[in-house]
């Protein structure tokens, strides 16, 4: 399935998204040539992501995953109508990781989208709860039975959006958990920042990025805090299939 950028605001009724944020959490995302650290800036460009939709997209729903050695739910999703304050609150607590494994954060990306937390091994009580908690919301307007609606109507997509500074080291292939997800129907985008180009192995993006419709991979790098927050701000509206 290809997809277009969707850049101006889509009535609610129409079109709600499930996106899970990856952020590697490696050791080398300390590292200073963005000034305080490459952590800093992921942080940074994913609250602005949050306040974008929330703005514009308020029933949307978000979730949170840090990746190194493994990966950790760092927020289940939540509906950003009544969430957005907490998400933003765990992207200025996050962790450090370790070595970089990509599989295990799709994993747990797929369990998180298709409602299969339960039988992943992650942080106990705060993570299942708070995912219970999100098919269970029913305030302000951001109710479970609003998302149903959306999802037997078939206008729910779901997103998963990678921030990485390097290659993947550890956990084995992402290739097929990727493949898994995309055939489902999901849209990966990457993100490189740091250091140069040549640091993110681009054939192992390959095996795990949706596709424009062009043919060209949603993956690019950025060298600039700058550009990095305007690409995540562009990353917020939503897209649709074509």
């Amino acid at each position: 399935m290809r997809y277009l950028d969707f850049a101006h605001r889509v009535l609610q009724s129409v079109l709600v998204e499930f996106v899970m944020i990856l952020i590697d959490l490696s050791s080398s995302m300390n590292d200073g040539d963005w000034p305080p650290s490459r952590k800093a800036a992921a942080a940074k460009a994913n609250v602005e992501l949050i306040r974008v939709k929330a703005q514009h997209y308020p029933d949307d729903v978000v979730g949170i995953i840090g990746f190194g050695t493994d990966a950790e739910l760092l927020h289940a999703p939540v509906c950003l109508r009544t969430g957005s304050d907490d998400l933003c609150h765990a992207l200025r607590r996050l962790p450090d990781m370790g070595t970089t494994n990509f599989k295990a954060p799709l994993e747990l990306a797929e369990a998180c989208l298709f409602g299969k937390l339960a039988s992943k091994a992650v942080s106990p009580g705060r993570a299942i709860s708070g995912f219970l908690s999100y098919l269970l919301y029913d305030q302000q307007g951001a109710s479970s039975s609003h998302i149903a609606e959306t999802q037997s109507k078939g206008d729910y997509l779901r997103r998963i959006i990678v921030l990485t500074d390097g290659d993947y080291n550890k956990g084995g292939s992402p290739r097929n958990v990727a493949r898994r997800l995309k055939d489902a129907g999901v849209v990966i985008d990457c993100i490189g920042i740091g250091g140069s180009p040549g640091d993110v192995e681009v054939e192992k993006i390959r095996e795990v990025v949706s596709c424009h419709p062009d043919g060209s991979m949603r993956y690019c790098w950025i060298g600039d805090q700058q550009k990095l927050i305007k690409k995540f701000q562009s990353l917020a509206h939503h897209i649709r299939p074509v």
